[in-house]
């Protein structure tokens, strides 16, 4: 029988990369150099651990890229027209900010999502991601628990009182639910939720049979209380619509194509609330699941005015210019990310981008045979980080360090696309193929090299009659016994 390899094939190539444990040990660095909340200026521009990061891994990650060390497939090529795009309109909108823009803004978002295709390339890779971003978001309870009862973000204290580098700013909010609004190192607490929100579902679902089931409970409890500690509408609705989203793929997986249903589905659904609501689905949404009435308010608010920016200047956007809107906004924040990128860089940028997305959506669970239980769980734990992420981005601008997060993980999911696809046997008897520079029959499979002496032979012999020459049998007891024939002659 002949081995016939199935069409999927994982995103690996014969290229030159990292070493495996060069790739394991530069994700721990760029996960712990995210969580480091230290900035300080050189010649203008403010330089953080996360930049300076993506600035030393670009002049390795780029070649490897460019010499195709992974398989370059439809969603890169969207995305690298995303960040075009997004330089273009700068360009023309505000081109006194073009090189601190490309500098910073452009750099974090095509570093950091090549990091992810470049340093995640098998299983072992993804897992080690997973834990690096994990014990991140475990490390964080002790110190966010204490901010959200003192409203004291001890960390960003430290740096700010008994260092010489610059950190951010603390936030001043009300307390909610009887807890201040826990930061940890992050610039805003919305930031620090969506951080754990983001590796829940890979946590929980990838690493089932890497930890111990109690391991795995006890760390998803910790990273989803780190989320709650944040007190954000933004985080905990990732965290719901995870959960919803994994109970409809369960029951949806008994009928058919799961996440065909659920998208489907989820399609017709978002419209009726469109239909039903007089703005975003999703604005309606997060309004209703605001902490605050305040917060909510002003969301509708924010919708009207940036929708009606957008319609403005569709194609290219507003840049960082002022956009109408009532006396009382005094703050220009818009807390919708994909709103804010259509305000800014046009309509062209969020349709790229999410199209770059929704295709690595499709590619990632895309398989026609039943594959590796754990790889399913992986696909099904990155999916669902995205998605959350995804939707709550409409209750937040995802910039800095958080943008950089969103950005690995979206590069870290493209090695499942055809990984763990089982190999097919070929129906097809072995059959002898025409000779064509001999003008005879030839064996069509052998395990010689052609043109060998030994595949010479043992041509010879096949023509002749005889077969081929067996292998060496073994020595003593196991040796089978000779079988004699009697040769009639003619």
């Amino acid at each position: 029988m002949q081995d016939v390899r199935s069409t999927g094939q994982a995103d690996l190539s014969q290229g030159a990369g990292f070493r495996p444990k060069t790739r394991r040990a530069l994700l721990w660095l760029v996960v712990i150099a995210l969580a480091i909340p230290i900035s300080y200026e050189i010649f203008g521009f403010r330089v953080t651990p996360a930049l300076l990061s993506m600035i030393c891994l670009s002049p390795f990650i780029v070649p490897q890229f460019l010499q195709r060390v992974v398989v370059w497939r439809l969603p890169d090529l969207l995305f690298m027209m995303f960040v075009l795009w997004q330089s273009l309109t700068i360009l023309l909108n505000n081109p006194e900010r073009l090189v601190a823009f490309t500098g910073q803004q452009t750099l974090l978002t095509m570093i950091g999502y090549l990091s992810g295709r470049l340093l995640v390339r098998d299983s072992q890779d993804f897992v080690t991601l997973i834990m690096a971003w994990a014990t991140v978001s475990m490390v964080s309870v002790p110190f966010a628990l204490y901010e959200a009862l003192t409203d004291d973000p001890v960390i960003l204290r430290i740096i700010r009182d008994h260092t010489i580098f610059n950190t951010f700013e603390f936030n001043d909010y009300e307390p909610r639910l009887g807890f201040y609004r826990a930061q940890f190192v992050f610039t805003h607490p919305i930031h620090y939720g969506l951080m754990s929100a983001m590796i829940i579902a890979p946590f929980f679902f990838g690493l089932k049979t890497r930890i111990s089931a109690l391991g795995r409970w006890a760390g998803a409890a910790l990273i989803g209380f780190a989320a709650f500690l944040s007190v954000s509408s933004g985080a905990v609705l990732s965290i719901v619509l995870q959960l919803l989203v994994f109970v409809w793929h369960q029951i949806a997986a008994r009928i058919g194509n799961a996440w065909r249903i659920v998208g489907v589905s989820g399609a017709v659904f978002y419209a009726i609330l469109e239909l039903a609501s007089d703005r975003s689905a999703l604005t309606a949404l997060s309004t209703r699941l605001a902490f605050s009435s305040e917060n909510a308010y002003f969301r509708t608010l924010i919708w009207e005015f940036g929708s009606a920016q957008v319609r403005r200047t569709p194609i290219f956007g507003n840049g960082y210019h002022y956009w109408p809107r009532p006396w009382y906004m005094r703050a220009d924040s818009v807390d919708n990310h994909w709103l804010l990128m259509a305000m800014v860089h046009g309509i062209p940028a969020v349709v790229l981008l999410i199209g770059s997305i929704l295709f690595a959506f499709h590619k990632v669970n895309q398989r026609n045979q039943p594959g590796d239980p754990e790889l399913d769980r992986f696909r099904l734990g990155w999916t669902l980080s995205l998605i959350g992420t995804c939707m709550s981005a409409s209750t937040v601008a995802l910039w800095g360090e958080i943008q950089m997060f969103f950005m690995l993980i979206l590069g870290a999911g493209f090695w499942m696309i055809g990984a763990g696809a089982a190999p097919v046997r070929s129906e097809q008897p072995e059959q002898q193929v025409p000779d064509e520079t001999q003008g005879r029959a030839r064996l069509a499979y052998s395990r010689f090299p052609y043109g060998s002496h030994a595949a010479a032979a043992q041509h010879s012999r096949a023509t002749a009659g005889q077969g081929p020459r067996p292998r060496s049998e073994p020595p003593g007891p196991l040796r089978a016994k000779p079988v004699r024939f009697n040769r009639r002659e003619p």
